[in-house]
């Protein structure tokens, strides 16, 4: 879920006999297929809140993407998450943690947190930014019944993995 630009889904692809690539941006997409042309990549264009799965997965995996799902939209993003695997399938996941220091301009509308992103060509851009701490992302995910381990990675990073009970 949320493929982007190509790394995430060529470690998954040259270790899986599957990989579907979900974006809704279909400049990552393109980009994506540059990077990982393999035959064993289905791609699809589509809103992850708005998206059916047309088969269950083993293992739904998305990167750095949890971070920027708005609080209100949560619930719902785990119950698609759990909708889209198979019984006793897995979900793992990796993103930025509360100890990222480079958003300085970091505000709350609405209580949705907001930071301004600034792209290498000068655009400006606001989007959602969640900043999880481990702790508290794994005990919010386990009042939805899942049973999933997040640790820090790194020096700003996260990492979860783990199935729903």
């Amino acid at each position: 879920m949320g493929c982007g630009p190509g790394g995430f889904t060529r470690e998954l692809a040259s270790r899986a006999r599957s990989v579907t690539a979900l974006d809704s941006s279909p400049k990552m997409l393109a980009r994506n297929k540059l990077e990982v042309a393999w035959s064993n990549v289905r791609y699809i264009e589509a809103d992850v809140f708005e998206w059916v799965p047309d088969a269950p997965y083993d293992v739904v995996f998305f990167g750095f993407l949890l971070s920027h799902i708005p609080p209100g939209l949560f619930e719902s993003f785990w119950r698609l998450v759990r909708g889209s695997l198979r019984t006793g399938g897995r979900v793992a996941f990796v993103d930025e943690d509360d100890r990222v220091a480079h958003y300085d301009d970091v505000y709350v509308a609405d209580g949705v947190p907001i930071a301004r992103r600034r792209l290498g060509d000068g655009q400006e851009f606001d989007i959602v930014k969640v900043f999880w701490e481990p702790e508290d992302l794994a005990a919010e995910l386990r009042g939805l019944g899942w049973n999933v381990s997040v640790q820090r990675v790194g020096g700003s990073y996260l990492y979860g993995v783990g199935s729903y009970d």
